[in-house]
């Protein structure tokens, strides 16, 4: 979601002569959170997910089913019921996203570290889609908010619903399949974000998907809509704008760590996972109509998030703004940082050593400082301060409240990478240091969303409790992000994991092997167990839903369950309208989302996706 601003967001043009005065207020801000929290001890082990809704609406007669342009119009239907929820309610707090037809929803209040709370969390999640589809239900019968990574038909035909049908659109970046009227009218810093990053990039991003060659498929394919277009391929999807990434959803879940030693050690373990966990989550095998070879969103965000310049992408030490996590920030591990990336020298001195922090005023003060910052972490940032602010907002510019991180929090918050180191904010003395673990598609259901979310929190405290290093080089943690994207990569991929823990060395494994274990290694999922089994103060009903939550991805591990998009896809093969050209029609796609949309609120059954399950008691309320 990024930090959300009302003001005057300045062009491109505008913010060129003051990237660097930007960058300069962003680092005495970070330098100020590192002097005032750095030895910050005892947080709370605090947690919490963030899901991103896909709006639709059905047209049962025609069989169609399309994005619904609503998000702003619920959106303060959705803020006033909270307001007005009663005690024994939880809160959920709703925010607008890139797209109109998107909407995100967190819990108001994080999770707490009782065992207990992890039986509340799918509760939460099943409460904020009914909230959503109460609104929803009250003018129309057609309309649902569903859990979809990738709407299948996105940039496809008449693939917005329209009563009106006017198909005619402003486009900002001339892109042939994807009109401005997608964007957000209440999110304050996308279109700037979306204007300043095609002004910056000096063009629209055009994204190259492999098809999924099938008995019919033409040979070579083409995407005749982009033929005569520079670096066109044949055999590949085209997606030309920004939205094509950036309307995905997604499920993040941001952690709390006790002190900034326990963040940083947290980061460096969930580092290695982020492609493991990625394809236990794959959901996207259609992109724009066509089954295509790769089953996550997640290349598409790094090709359509790409802000470089064509002179910066001749450079392979400057990589899209959208991209795996960089480095390792413990000193220790820096030896795994075995990519070299293009940093800002001078924040790395500034905060390793002595440096000065200055304001813009009429006399210049200098103030001596020495922070301490290790160097892997410094190194960190200093990557970060490479990029440029892509949204400036004018009324913010010059802040005369010292206790304010906005412009450091708003470039941290414009990197996307699949890990986010996240100090605490100055304003806000609640907040500690937080990692956010970004890489996981969002799941078709409450229960596959809310077993991921919970495992990922077990892992974090596992990790700790019993000194797990799953540290791998850098370069061996992107390639299993590479491995992850490819069809079905769960059953047919190997990754590198590091297992023996002795000697250091990772080898290649199978996600069953991680997961449930070999000879050489427990695996994650029996360590989870061990951990759950040595735990006080954890309810039988809470044991029973964890459960059940580690099955399902033990099961998905060992091949048994499909991940999302194997289902998705082998939905789509065995549709009698399918021809076996990888072509997603109107048809199927409306046949797929209603059956989506059922299984979700539980009016059908897919054993193939999720096994039947005991009834357990879940509540809203821990206590």
């Amino acid at each position: 979601m990024g930090v959300l601003t009302e003001g005057t967001a300045l062009s491109w043009n505008e913010i060129v002569p003051i990237c660097q005065v930007y960058r300069s207020y962003a680092l005495s801000q970070l330098v100020k959170i590192f002097e005032k929290c750095k030895d910050y001890q005892g947080d709370s082990f605090l947690w919490g997910d963030e899901l991103e809704f896909t709006l639709v609406h059905f047209d049962h007669s025609k069989k169609r089913v399309q994005l619904l342009l609503k998000a702003h119009g619920i959106l303060p239907r959705l803020v006033e019921t909270n307001k007005e929820n009663h005690d024994d309610t939880p809160s959920i707090a709703w925010h607008p996203e890139t797209c109109d037809f998107m909407i995100e929803g967190v819990p108001c209040e994080p999770y707490g570290f009782l065992p207990c709370y992890l039986n509340t969390v799918e509760a939460n999640m099943t409460l904020r889609r009914k909230q959503a589809q109460e609104i929803l239900s009250e003018q129309s019968d057609c309309e649902y908010i569903i859990n979809m990574s990738a709407f299948p038909r996105y940039g496809q035909g008449q693939f917005i619903y329209s009563s009106k049908q006017d198909d005619l659109q402003e486009v900002t970046e001339q892109s042939i399949h994807y009109p401005d009227r997608l964007i957000s009218p209440i999110h304050p810093r996308m279109k700037s974000s979306i204007v300043n990053s095609l002004a910056r990039s000096q063009g629209p991003p055009l994204v190259h998907i492999p098809i999924f060659r099938d008995a019919s498929t033409p040979s070579p394919f083409q995407d005749l809509s982009f033929k005569g277009t520079k670096d066109f391929r044949d055999d590949h999807i085209h997606l030309d704008s920004i939205l094509a990434g950036w309307g995905c959803c997604c499920l993040q879940v941001t952690f709390q760590a006790q002190s900034l030693i326990e963040c940083l050690q947290v980061y460096d373990q969930l580092l290695p996972l982020t492609g493991i966990m990625l394809a236990l989550s794959n959901a996207c095998p259609i992109w724009r109509g066509y089954l295509t070879d790769i089953d996550s969103r997640y290349e598409v965000l790094f090709q359509t998030g790409d802000d470089r310049t064509p002179d910066e992408r001749e450079r392979s030490t400057l990589n899209s703004r959208c991209s795996p996590a960089p480095f390792y920030l413990c000193n220790e591990h820096n030896h795994l940082n075995d990519i070299s990336l293009d940093v800002d020298e001078h924040v790395v001195s500034t905060l390793t050593e002595h440096g000065y922090l200055f304001c813009f005023d009429i006399n210049i003060f200098y103030f001596v400082y020495e922070l301490g910052m290790s160097s892997s972490l410094a190194h960190h940032f200093g990557h970060l301060f490479v990029r440029d602010p892509l949204v400036v907002i004018k009324e913010s510019l010059h802040l005369e409240d010292d206790t304010s991180s906005y412009h450091f929090d708003n470039l941290n918050s414009t990197v996307w990478n699949s890990l986010r180191f996240k100090p605490p904010p100055l304003d806000d003395d609640k907040m500690g240091w937080r990692v956010e673990f970004r890489p996981m598609d969002i799941q078709i259901t409450d229960f596959e969303n809310a077993s991921l979310s919970v495992f990922m929190a077990l892992l974090t405290r596992v990790i700790l409790t019993y000194g797990l290093d799953l540290t791998i080089p850098i370069s061996q943690a992107n390639e299993n992000i590479v491995r992850a994207h490819h069809r079905d990569s769960v059953r047919h991929e190997k990754f590198y994991f590091r297992a023996s823990g002795d000697d250091g060395e990772s080898s290649l494994m199978t996600i069953n092997e991680i997961m449930n274990g070999n000879d050489k290694f427990a695996g994650l999922i029996p360590l989870v167990e061990k951990y759950l089994n040595e735990s006080e103060n954890i309810n039988s009903d809470t044991r029973v839903t964890i459960g059940h939550y580690l099955s399902l991805i033990s099961k998905r591990a060992a091949g048994t369950l499909l991940t999302d998009a194997s289902w998705i896809r082998q939905f789509v093969m065995s549709h009698p309208a399918y021809k076996q050209d990888s072509v997603v029609s109107d048809e199927i796609q409306y046949d797929l989302m209603w059956k989506i949309t059922q299984i979700a609120n539980g009016q059908d059954t897919c054993p193939l996706l999720i096994q039947p399950r005991m009834k357990t008691n879940t509540h809203l309320n821990p206590e």
